[in-house]
């Protein structure tokens, strides 16, 4: 047994110095995303809610928000008439869904990152619910990279799903057609 200690032990003691050479760390890497987290929160609140004012409240004013199929929101103006016609088509919207299309719980997975030339990012990987007024439904898995300002407030979203079952809800045209 000492013999197997000491055979895991002695590369470590070997590899391992006082006085490293290593370069200084650029100060990239996971933080706590408690305050960002915070922040997701009251975007799903507001979403849930269908509450343009507060969620335009979470934003900066030049906000860009990345949705998939080269489709861009640029600005709180812009979010607005989005978020206005969407609330409008929509019973039910809701984030971080506890359970999947299976029935099984299936919680975020949330994490912080940091880096020097891009800021602080809040990445969440986490399911929507939607109800269309026409009673279709959808569950889909959203993956969403948020990034803040010093005040944390977004100024950046790029979300990634699949769109096509969203848009299969739609009574009438996609709102982000509108964008074109």
């Amino acid at each position: 047994m000492k013999k197997f200690i000491l055979t895991l032990i002695f590369p470590v003691l070997l590899l391992s110095c006082e006085n490293c050479d290593c370069p200084e760390p650029k100060s990239e890497g996971i933080i706590d995303h408690t305050e960002m987290e915070a922040q997701a929160q009251l975007m799903k609140l507001a979403f849930a809610n269908k509450d343009v004012d507060a969620m335009l409240d979470l934003f900066t004013d030049d906000l860009t928000w990345w949705l998939p199929n080269n489709q861009v929101i640029q600005g709180k103006e812009q979010a607005k008439a989005v978020f206005e016609d969407v609330f409008s088509r929509f019973e039910i919207m809701t984030m971080d869904t506890p359970k999947n299309a299976a029935g099984d719980d299936f919680p975020p997975i949330i994490m912080g990152t940091t880096s020097e030339e891009n800021g602080n990012w809040l990445l969440r990987w986490s399911p929507f619910y939607y109800k269309a007024l026409n009673g279709k439904e959808v569950t889909m898995n959203f993956h969403t990279a948020i990034a803040f300002n010093e005040e944390n407030k977004i100024r950046v979203l790029a979300a990634y799903y699949d769109r096509s079952l969203l848009i299969n809800l739609y009574e009438n045209e996609d709102p982000l057609k509108a964008l074109e």
